[in-house]
């Protein structure tokens, strides 16, 4: 399974790169990667926005850069490039940043792959992170026109009842703020 993270946007809602937002020590995205990589050595991370700033950060994280040029043209075009860059694997699909995510996160979704096409965690009713996809999928993903959302809806999902983490981003300020005091109202999500 290679797991490729989304932190090509321009994080609008946050007012500024919320990748590069510190947590933990260290730059939001760097802890999101570190939780991928205790579930898998190849994890893909697709940046556009402030493409040095991210490349400088991102050097000595484990994890293989892939540039979109296009970024601003969408989350799918960022998460095709991502795509583009997996070999002949499995792949899982999450935001950048879902600090909280856990290890449990990503092997309960792989288990509820199994027998299936794609799989998504769910956390308290809330659809979640990775979106885990069959191989068989890439080449149809990189030629259809809609969202991710679109199209998955084509196709039969299986879930995992996940952690909180799986759903938790940092898009606004306040949800930021909750991260780092670790009081999280699932409120500010719907």
């Amino acid at each position: 399974m290679t797991v490729i993270i989304l932190a090509a946007g321009l994080s609008e809602r946050m007012g500024e790169n919320k990748m590069l937002l510190p947590f933990n020590g260290h730059e939001l995205i760097l802890e999101t990667i570190s939780k991928a990589l205790l579930y898998t050595d190849n994890v893909i991370t697709v940046i556009g926005y402030q493409k040095e700033r991210m490349e400088e950060v991102l050097m000595d994280s484990g994890s293989e850069i892939v540039y979109a040029p296009d970024y601003l043209a969408g989350q799918m075009v960022s998460t095709k490039r991502g795509i583009e860059a997996v070999c002949d694997d499995d792949f899982a699909i999450l935001p950048g940043d879902l600090p909280l995510i856990t290890l449990d996160d990503f092997i309960g979704c792989e288990n509820a792959l199994s027998g299936h096409q794609a799989a998504r965690c769910v956390s308290h009713g809330i659809p979640g992170h990775p979106v885990m996809i069959r191989k068989e999928h890439r080449e149809r993903i990189l030629s259809f026109h809609g969202t991710m959302k679109d199209y998955l809806s084509l196709y039969d999902i299986s879930t995992y009842n996940a952690s909180i983490g799986s759903v938790f981003d940092a898009d606004t300020p306040e949800r930021y703020r909750m991260l780092l005091n670790g009081n999280l109202d699932l409120s500010v999500l719907h």
